[in-house]
């Protein structure tokens, strides 16, 4: 399994932090959404943020039919971040922009 930072593109409203794609393999964090987290709350919690993404796309790729709350849940467990206060950052921003 590679893991890439990448631009996920713009998505208006709302933010694509990450994905799994499975047919290459491949977890793909948003760069966007890196540097939001990192100019909102430092460069400790972009680390973070970039460990929480990758445990949540990780527990997709094991558990294909888990829901996003399982995902979530694990990658927290996993990791001690909180999605949800990087998820506040994230809209925070797009409704900013």
């Amino acid at each position: 399994m590679r893991i890439c930072i990448a631009d996920l593109g713009s998505w208006g409203a709302a933010t694509l932090v990450s994905e799994y794609d499975p047919e290459g393999d491949a977890i793909r964090i948003n760069a966007r959404a890196i540097a939001c987290v990192r100019a909102a709350l430092g460069a400790h919690e972009a680390r973070r943020f970039v460990a929480c993404a990758i445990e949540h796309e990780r527990f997709h790729r094991a558990c294909p039919h888990a829901s996003e709350a399982e995902a979530r849940a694990h990658a927290a467990a996993a990791t001690g971040a909180d999605a949800e206060r990087y998820a506040s950052v994230l809209a925070a921003h797009a409704r900013a922009s």
